[in-house]
């Protein structure tokens, strides 16, 4: 069930009106059995669409890949460029065209003809997105025995250290630091393989990694970690199996 969330905005993009209708009735049905509620707003083509989206309109995207104009594929590398989070699903009468969708991180495909099953399977992966949490709240370290809650964006973390007694949370702008053990500490991340535990009080955040070398993080931001070569192939392999979850589900 979607526990936290009481009411959802999807907006679907669907040219053919049949499949548009048929795609909101199995999400109805879905969240009226789940008890919980959900809106709609619907596009007969992606330009029109794009005209009139901006970040935080809905919850969710359901796109259909090929069109007149503008292709869902490509309507969804320009929502990317300001919301690389936010759940993608296309719908499409094509296979072959699902491939094309890993660029975008698409959450699910759904295959035309829409089956009750098929939506359904999709909106349970939507449901395990929307339930993980986006940010921790910590008791931050500030100097001279004070200290204040604060939240850190989960999408800013890139790694985390423990020594001292304390946990140093290395951000893409800053770091904090607070006396959490590094175990409660691992207990505020979501337990979906992407924080991932490398080494005595080391985590990383996979989602910041562009490659492993033997015993070497290379971050996105530049920065080198280093772990032990003996979990090389341990590490690289838990890296492989993150970045399928992360094409597949869009996480």
């Amino acid at each position: 069930m979607f526990m936290e969330v009481i009411r959802l905005h999807i907006i679907i993009v669907e040219d053919l009106e049949a499949d548009r209708k048929k795609l909101m009735e199995l999400i109805q049905y879905d969240f009226n059995k789940q008890n919980q509620s959900v809106d709609f707003s619907c596009y007969t083509n992606c330009d029109v669409f794009l005209k009139e989206y901006h970040t935080g309109i809905c919850d969710a995207l359901f796109l259909d890949i090929m069109m007149e104009g503008t292709s869902g594929i490509d309507a969804a590398k320009k929502v990317r460029e300001n919301e690389p989070n936010i759940p993608i699903i296309f719908t499409t009468a094509e296979p072959n065209f699902a491939l094309d969708g890993f660029s975008v991180h698409a959450m699910d495909y759904l295959m035309k003809p829409l089956s009750e099953y098929k939506v359904n399977w999709c909106l349970k992966q939507l449901q395990e997105y929307i339930a993980t949490p986006r940010y921790i709240s910590i008791l931050e370290i500030t100097g001279w025995g004070h200290s204040n809650i604060i939240q850190i964006s989960l999408d800013n973390i890139v790694y985390a250290q423990y020594h001292n007694h304390t946990v140093e949370i290395h951000t893409l702008n800053s770091i904090h630091r607070t006396r959490l053990s590094f175990q409660d500490f691992m207990a505020l991340l979501p337990q979906n393989g992407r924080f991932y535990i490398c080494g005595r009080g080391l985590m990383v955040d996979f989602d910041k990694v562009e490659r492993i070398t033997n015993g070497m993080f290379i971050m996105k931001n530049q920065q080198n970690i280093a772990f032990s070569r003996n979990r090389n192939t341990e590490i690289q392999k838990a890296f492989a199996e993150w970045i399928f979850v992360r094409s597949r589900k869009g996480v």
